[in-house]
């Protein structure tokens, strides 16, 4: 999730190519650290002919990774649902909303939410905030879902070919992967705390708009 991310097309352009580009940096640096433990194998660079089929394992994870954003979805979905229901209780308090009504629900207040945003600059402002801030925070979430991966394949590989360069490749994943999670905390609460400053504007500037907008129910 992002707060307000619609706000700026061309800066969405980019967090789309650095959402693409960060998860395939962490599978191929992690694929490359894993054969340096083990020693079975090295990784240069993909664009050479002569290590690309070393690589190539680690390049299709990286797209299978990417076609299929429920890994990301699964680790930061706590994060994302505690700050979508910040914006959302905040804007129903705003303009004296019914949280049990059809209009509360995210998907349905979010368009106005989006809309009020983009007519203020000052919420812009905070939004281009948000966009990095969100891009830290989903950027941490792959590296829980990707360290989690690497554990996983370390273990198998430990125990298919006894390698015990393999260990240090899962205790290090165990590592980062435990440690994504005081990170992702750190991240959620300053994007939360970003969207507070947004309420606190629409408050001052926007509430007419949504008690109107709740008052139609």
């Amino acid at each position: 999730m992002q707060i307000a991310l619609e706000s700026s097309p061309m800066s969405l352009d980019l967090l789309k190519l650095l959402r693409f580009l960060v998860p395939g940096f962490l599978v191929v640096a992690g694929w490359a650290l894993l054969g340096n433990f083990t020693g079975d194998w090295k990784v240069d660079t993909p664009l050479i002919p002569e290590t690309l089929g070393k690589t190539a394992p680690a390049i299709i994870v990286a797209v299978l990774y990417y076609a299929f954003p429920s890994f990301r979805q699964w680790a930061n979905r706590r994060n994302h649902d505690e700050v979508k229901a910040n914006i959302t209780e905040g804007l129903i308090d705003i303009g004296g909303g019914d949280a049990g009504s059809v209009k509360a629900d995210w998907k349905n207040i979010r368009p106005i939410f989006y809309r009020i945003v983009n007519s203020d600059q000052s919420l812009m402002t905070q939004s281009k905030r948000a966009m990095f801030n969100g891009l830290l925070w989903t950027s941490v979430a792959d590296l829980k879902v990707i360290s989690i991966g690497y554990a996983i394949v370390s273990t198998i590989y430990h125990f298919a070919f006894g390698s015990q360069g393999a260990l240090i490749g899962l205790a290090l994943s165990v590592f980062i992967a435990v440690a994504t999670i005081p990170i992702s905390r750190s991240l959620t609460k300053q994007h939360k705390e970003i969207g507070d400053k947004q309420l606190d504007i629409i408050r001052k500037f926007h509430s007419k708009e949504l008690r109107e907008y709740f008052e139609d129910e």
